[in-house]
């Protein structure tokens, strides 16, 4: 059932956003085939609760945002002149459409991004990120000798995931706790972190990712962050990064007078980022604003969401 797929995706902390937002679609899709509703006004009513929970699950990751979004402003657009049958399968027709293209986005930024690479390169990068591993394989399926370096990201340790799949592929891979960055950042020759969600100045990444924009900065390495289009979204209407994890995640015992704070995640100027990579090819920080502006909204979805969530802006 749909609702299942919403709880699933509320309490995963580990998957990256494109794979949190292809989940969306699933439950979007069931939706479609599972609700039962008198009237096409009904049907909108409840895909837009179902959106905003959805959003509100992982508020932090703008491609599920996205994902809502586009599929409830062009449900709005057609929902005098369709029928209600055709309404859930334009529904279904639309979130297939996203997952296919989020598919087929992964390839296309590996394409761009493992121009990157060179024979010899060293690179560095953080947690677990389904685009930087496209890059990474892709750059190995050409022929490319390179080794990579990966911190654990703790707590939850995505980073030992995304180790594992390098490693099979045949990748070298060496794999660090997240203090040691500073040891190795000095050998790197690159490098390549993903994102949650880019806005006009910012992007948001798994806490600890600042660290490495730091060592970048400090020794002169590029620095390139590569998603998809989707994770694109507005200061003016995004959410800023507030996920907390369970304490114990931390520490499994109380010790008198010390407070456990676990955030998953945090927001990074895209000053300290070379380029984009994206499904649409580079972009640099400058162009972000232009690409967001294009994004047309559903102002159902916005206005429900004002009373839920403090926005980066008004």
């Amino acid at each position: 059932m749909y609702t299942n797929l919403v709880e699933e995706i509320k309490s995963d902390h580990v998957s990256g956003a494109s794979e949190i937002s292809r989940k969306a679609c699933s439950a979007l899709s069931a939706f479609s085939s599972e609700i039962k509703t008198g009237s096409k006004q009904e049907y909108f009513d409840k895909l837009l609760k179902l959106g905003v929970e959805l959003i509100s699950a992982q508020p932090y990751m703008a491609s599920v945002f996205n994902l809502v979004n586009s599929t409830l402003y062009y449900a709005e657009e057609l929902l005098p002149a369709i029928s209600l049958e055709d309404l859930g399968e334009f529904t279904k027709e639309k979130v297939e459409g996203f997952h296919y293209n989020s598919l087929n986005s992964m390839q296309k930024i590996a394409q761009y991004g493992e121009v990157l690479i060179k024979g010899g390169s060293k690179v560095l990068t953080f947690s677990s990120s389904g685009s930087i591993l496209s890059i990474l394989k892709k750059a190995k399926e050409e022929g490319k000798k390179f080794d990579v370096t990966l911190s654990e990201s703790r707590p939850m340790f995505e980073g030992r995931l995304l180790a594992k799949f390098l490693g099979n592929a045949g990748i070298p891979v060496t794999l660090i706790v997240d203090a040691a960055m500073g040891i190795f950042a000095k050998d790197a020759t690159l490098f390549l972190i993903g994102a949650d969600s880019v806005s006009e100045t910012t992007f948001v990444n798994k806490v600890g990712t600042q660290y490495l924009c730091f060592l970048s900065k400090e020794y002169k390495i590029p620095l390139y962050v590569a998603c998809e289009r989707s994770k694109f979204i507005s200061e003016s209407w995004g959410f800023k990064p507030a996920a907390q994890g369970d304490p114990k995640e931390v520490l499994d015992f109380e010790l008198l007078n010390v407070k456990v704070e676990n955030p998953y995640y945090q927001e990074i100027p895209l000053s300290y980022c070379r380029e984009v990579i994206t499904n649409e090819g580079f972009l640099s920080p400058e162009n972000i604003p232009h690409c967001i502006r294009k994004t047309r909204l559903c102002k159902k979805l916005i206005d429900r969401l004002k009373g839920s969530y403090t926005t980066t802006s008004g």
